[in-house]
């Protein structure tokens, strides 16, 4: 079951001068308030991008898990993680 409380919205750019998109990743620990999807976004939800062809990578929830430990202050003031391959 999917918990809304291990939801975090999540911004990958797949090329350099493409729009990102905009992706609700469930991780297996909980996220801060500020990072969460909307309640309406269940995992996997996106928006975004500007075009098509752009294919999430299978480990996106461990690179999310790496950033979010890296510097989780500056993405709880975003209010997204960011991600670029």
């Amino acid at each position: 079951m999917s918990n809304p409380n291990n939801r975090v919205r999540v911004h990958y750019r797949c090329r350099g001068s493409h729009e990102p998109h905009e992706v609700c990743i469930e991780l297996t620990r909980g996220v801060p308030p500020e990072l969460r999807c909307a309640d309406e976004q269940g995992p996997g939800f996106s928006t975004g991008g500007g075009g098509g062809g752009c294919i999430l990578p299978k480990d996106l929830p461990e690179r999310v898990n790496h950033t979010l430990r890296q510097d989780v202050e500056k993405w709880k003031r975003l209010g997204y993680v960011e991600i670029t391959p």
